[in-house]
This record gives C-alpha cells, structure tokens and sequence, in this order.
C-alpha cells in the first residue's frame, strides 16, 4: 500500500487538514482508484458484480482522462476523474457528451472546452465531517483540472438526491431530463456551471478553493506520462 506522505507520494499535487490529494498516474494508483470506484458504487447497487473488483472503462484509456485520490491516514479515501472535451485531445469523447450530446449543445455548445467530472465517489466506510472535506478536496482538484485546459464549463451526471448539494455548492444547474448512462443502474441528471462559479465553491467551502501552487503542482505532475 502507497503512503500519503507528500515525500513519497506519486504524483503529488497538494495537502490541506490532514488530507492529500494525489494525481494517478502510475499503475498501483489507478488500480487503487478503480477500486474504489468499485467499493462505493456496489455499496448503492450502481453497478454489477464484477470478479475484478474495479470499476473501469473505455474512457480511462482515453488522453483526455485523468484520474485521482484524496488520501486521509495512508488509505486512498476519495477519488475523482476528469474528461476534457477539447481541441487539444482531438475532441475526443466523454461520458456526457456520448450520453447528452443534444442537451449539451443546446445548452453549451459543443465548440468549447467542457470538463466532465465523473467517478465521483468516497470510500461508504469513510463518513462524517471527514467525508464532506475529502469531498470538497475533489471539487478542489477539478477546480484546477478546468483551469489547466481552459475549460469555460464544467458537467457533470448526478442522481437526483444529489442535485441540491451541487446546485449549493458551485451553482451547478440541470440541463437535461433524467435518463441511465451505460453502465449504471441508476438514472441522472446532466447539471451544468460555469467555471467562473468556483468562486462560489470557495466561498462555500474554504477548503476547496484552488491555490496559486495547487496549480503549479498540477502542471509539474501532468510532465509525466499517466499509466493505463
């Protein structure tokens, strides 16, 4: 097991209360995030059993993914990823652009960058104020994933008890009706805000607003290659 000792954490991008956030880019640590993924969905019946244990896709392949982990007392806790739909990977797709395609240009255009935030998920035996702060760390690092591709929007596909918090949190709107995405046992709702709401998250959630060095960080981390 990797330790979240910012000396020997791979890909490192930032630490705050007690937590790290780490940028996936070898083999253990995406196996560790799809993982995770696995144990926080099958824990709401979102997906099937698999004998892997992982929850994993086409779309991590991808070079527009990026996946990553928020650790709390050496255990990967939280994880997040970001699908860039941009002109600099080719536009190539996403989750929500193959899923909402006509809601997203109707809404967004399609000529923009987008960050899809997807795989959202926390470990179900991690729980408690602790939770929310690993939570807010992962709006933190989309935060700064949006700003590395200059993206003007960022998506992202909820189940409809989860809407109001992010409507509260970054003022995030729905702009599409219900539907289930591939994969999921479960329908959601395609919500939509502007990057410029991060200063909403800020005000917020103190911890999740992007800093000055979170980004540097960022930019040093992406300079090596991510595993698949």
């Amino acid at each position: 097991m990797m330790k979240s000792n910012p000396d020997h954490l791979d890909g490192f991008l930032f630490e705050e209360s007690g937590f790290c956030a780490q940028l996936c880019n070898t083999e253990e640590s995406l196996r560790l995030a799809y993982q995770l993924r696995y144990r926080a969905y099958r824990s709401v019946d979102g997906i099937p059993e698999n004998r892997e244990g992982v929850a994993v896709d086409d779309y991590d392949a991808q070079p527009n993914a990026r996946t990553h982990l928020i650790w709390y007392e050496g255990q990967p806790v939280a994880s997040v990823r970001s699908l860039i739909w941009s002109a600099r990977y080719d536009w190539q797709s996403t989750t929500c652009v193959d899923a909402y395609r006509p809601a997203i240009q109707a809404n967004l255009g399609l000529d923009r960058p987008i960050l899809e935030s997807n795989r959202y998920v926390v470990d179900p035996e991690f729980k408690g104020r602790k939770s929310l702060t690993a939570q807010y760390l992962l709006f933190r690092i989309q935060t700064i994933s949006c700003l590395y591709d200059r993206c003007q929007y960022v998506i992202t596909a909820v189940r409809s008890n989860h809407i109001s918090f992010y409507e509260r949190l970054m003022g995030f709107y729905p702009i599409s009706d219900s539907t289930r995405v591939k994969g999921f046992q479960f329908e959601t709702t395609l919500l939509a805000t502007p990057y410029r709401n991060r200063a909403i998250l800020a005000k917020n959630a103190s911890v999740a607003a992007a800093q000055l060095e979170d980004y540097e960080q960022y930019i040093k981390q992406l300079s090596a290659p991510v595993a698949v």
